[in-house]
């Protein structure tokens, strides 16, 4: 389990961190095919009155596939927490579709031996 959580314009405290971690690991324990996560916060304002100045960006490695998620938010703790969520979503559909889909295409790779 392999988590790195980064930030552009300031420091990552101890308690971000461990929100980060907390939020993650629940990736971990319903996905075991993770290899890394990688976290970038930022806090940037982009115009004067810019509501949604906070954003959490979440890379995640999964053989085959790599997942990105990124959500706004005018709390940086709320933009982390819907980025986790968000992802969660999409690790079970790319699971599901593996479910489903590889299991249909598997079968064309296995020889016919009716003669």
């Amino acid at each position: 389990m392999n988590i790195i959580v980064q930030s552009k314009t300031f420091a990552v405290t101890e308690a971000l961190r461990a929100f980060v971690e907390k939020h993650v690991t629940r990736l971990f324990r319903k996905r075991g095919r993770i290899s890394q996560v990688v976290v970038y916060l930022e806090s940037v304002p982009k115009k004067k009155n810019d509501l949604f100045s906070t954003s959490a960006k979440i890379y995640i490695d999964v053989p085959g596939k790599n997942i990105v998620v990124q959500e706004k938010a005018a709390d940086l703790y709320l933009a982390i927490s819907q980025a986790a969520q968000s992802a969660a979503r999409q690790l079970r559909k790319t699971k599901e579709r593996r479910a489903t889909h590889g299991a249909k295409w598997a079968w064309n790779l296995v020889p016919d031996y009716r003669d």
